[in-house]
C-alpha cells in the first residue's frame, strides 16, 4: 500500500492519539480494511507495506484475515470488545458472509478474525460502523502487544 492508497482511506473514521514522534494525530478513514482502521486507531499510524511502484490495481479485497497478538492478562477484554463487534455483524450486516474469530491453540496470545464480504460496499459499511469505532477505542486500552497484522484477500471461489 502506497501513500497515496492510505491518503485515499483517510476520510470517514476519527482516529486521535500520538505517533512515535509525538506528533499529535486526528483524521478520519474510511476504506475495507478492518485491519489499517484497527491498526491506525489503536497506534495512530499505519502498518507498514512494501510500495508497488506502478502496480496495475487488481480485483478489490473484499476478505480479510487479521492477526491481532494479544497481552497476558487481557484476553478476556480481548474478546469481549471482539464480541461486541460480532454482534454488530451478526445483527447489522447483510453484507457480511462470515466473521470468525479464532486463536491459535499453540500460542493463547494469538487471535485472528477471518471475515468475508459480499462486496466492496458491505465492506465499507463494515469499516464505517459505530461497533468498529468502539473496537478502536477499546484497543487503545492497552490491549494488544503490538499493532494488529491485517491481510487483505480476493475471494476466488467457495464449495
Amino acid at each position: 500500500m502506497t501513500t497515496s492508497d492510505i491518503e485515499k482511506v483517510l476520510t470517514v473514521f476519527p482516529v486521535s492519539g500520538t505517533t512515535k514522534g509525538g506528533m499529535a494525530m486526528r483524521t478520519r478513514i474510511s476504506g475495507p480494511l478492518l485491519g489499517l482502521v484497527l491498526t491506525i486507531n489503536a497506534y495512530g499510524q499505519p502498518p507498514s507495506a512494501p510500495t508497488s511502484g506502478g502496480a496495475v490495481a487488481g480485483p478489490a479485497a473484499t476478505a480479510y484475515f487479521i492477526r491481532f497478538k494479544v497481552k497476558p492478562g487481557k484476553n478476556a477484554d480481548f474478546e469481549k470488545a471482539i464480541s461486541e463487534v460480532m454482534v454488530g455483524v451478526r445483527e447489522k450486516e447483510p453484507g457480511n458472509v462470515y466473521c470468525d474469530l479464532l486463536h491459535l491453540p499453540q500460542d493463547p496470545q494469538t487471535y485472528v478474525i477471518i471475515e468475508r464480504y459480499k462486496d466492496v460496499e458491505a465492506s465499507r459499511a463494515h469499516v464505517e460502523s459505530e461497533y468498529i469505532k468502539k473496537l478502536g477505542a477499546a484497543l487503545k486500552n492497552d490491549l494488544l502487544d503490538g499493532p494488529p497484522e491485517p491481510q487483505e484477500l480476493v475471494f476466488v471461489r467457495s464449495k
